[in-house]
């Protein structure tokens, strides 16, 4: 199969199987109530009579009587429905056997499937010794081969020996719906039921009473099948769109939370980074009291600049020379240098400096665990 590929639905075959499956599912009596025909009655044509079956449609595959009638018992026969009055309601079938029909296979062009009786009759007399006026034909599709073509069942008997059975049986009260070839049944169980050799002239009037009521109840029951079938989905489709619009809300509101979430967790990673800052950087206030500690009282400063944790001084100290050493013992104060040379003030005779350190804070320094005291006797 390929995307070009036409594929044929039989809608008419298809509700045809589906009524006949719900069939099954209605009691019998109600089928019997609503149904003009409720069994089947086989007539098979013997040699200068019928043979009668009735198959009632408790058992449809069973027949309650078989019983031969000769041309001339008609009123056998009218006795026969006296005993059986409910084949009244049974659907008449007139079965033919191989001395009464003939069928042929043909293999004839997709286009011809549209009208398959007309091109069958035109064509009748090159594939039969027949031609169209001769015999009662019906023409049963089989499906295609794949070549471009479809395979054709052609089904023909003649018309004057089937008018005059089926005068005898209209003598006997009994109109067929239906004709069928009884080999053929054999060989295509399938088709059984699904083809008519009646002409349309000798075809019965439907009961239009009991046709509305059958397809009203048909009409029914596929309104409920389709509820049946639809109802779950729709309700099915409503939770699942209830359920969309809630996670939707749910969505906005997670939206909400972690925009939230992310602005906290931005104050508190600020947070943590000043308190880092803070907890590296040394208070001013120890800087300053460290630095006086460690300046003597001949030595003071004219300038003091501090800026992330950088400190320059400027001043005068009779030793300013031994400033470094000094400040470099302080556990505040790195990387001590002069920024400039020393110079010599002469007003005051004291040495001028300039030193550039860095601060930090003073490392904790573990004091030793008091030594336990010893016991005095």
């Amino acid at each position: 199969m390929n995307l070009q590929t036409t594929i044929d639905l039989d809608i008419k075959g298809f509700f045809a199987w589906w009524a006949r499956e719900l069939a099954f599912l209605v009691p019998i009596k109600l089928r019997q109530l609503l149904s003009y025909r409720s069994a089947s009655l086989i007539f098979t044509v013997e040699a200068q009579g019928f043979n009668v079956r009735y198959f009632p449609e408790a058992s449809p595959n069973e027949s309650a009587f078989s019983r031969y009638f000769d041309q001339s018992e008609a009123m056998a026969y009218q006795n026969l429905k006296s005993q059986y009055p409910e084949i009244e309601k049974a659907e008449c079938v007139l079965l033919l056997t191989d001395s009464e029909a003939l069928a042929k296979s043909l293999y004839l062009p997709e286009a011809a499937q549209e009208n398959l009786q007309q091109v069958v009759g035109f064509e009748l007399d090159r594939y039969t010794p027949f031609n169209a006026q001769q015999v009662y034909f019906t023409a049963v599709p089989l499906g295609k081969t794949g070549l471009g073509q479809i395979q054709v069942l052609v089904l023909l008997t003649p018309q004057a020996q089937l008018d005059e059975q089926l005068a005898l049986l209209n003598a006997w009260g009994v109109h067929p719906a239906r004709i069928e070839y009884q080999q053929l049944n054999h060989d295509y169980p399938p088709l059984a039921g699904q083809y008519n050799l009646l002409p349309e002239r000798y075809r019965p009037e439907t009961n239009k009473f009991s046709q509305s009521v059958h397809w009203l109840l048909n009409s029914v029951m596929l309104g409920l099948l389709l509820a049946v079938m639809v109802f779950p989905v729709w309700q099915e489709k409503q939770a699942v769109d209830l359920l969309k619009q809630q996670i939707k809300e749910l969505e906005k509101q997670t939206r909400v939370v972690d925009q939230q979430q992310l602005e906290i967790d931005g104050l508190q990673e600020q947070t943590r980074h000043l308190i880092s800052i803070k907890e590296q950087t040394p208070e001013l206030v120890e800087v300053l009291n460290e630095l006086s500690h460690l300046l003597k009282d001949d030595t003071w400063l004219t300038n003091l600049q501090y800026s992330e944790k950088h400190m320059q001084i400027q001043g005068q100290s009779p030793t300013a020379s031994a400033l470094i050493g000094m400040l470099e013992e302080s556990p505040y104060f790195g990387k001590v240098s002069f920024v400039s040379p020393l110079t010599q003030d002469k007003a005051t005779g004291q040495e001028r400096f300039q030193i550039s350190m860095d601060v930090g804070s003073k490392p904790v320094i573990n004091q030793p665990a008091p030594e336990a005291e010893e016991h005095k006797p």
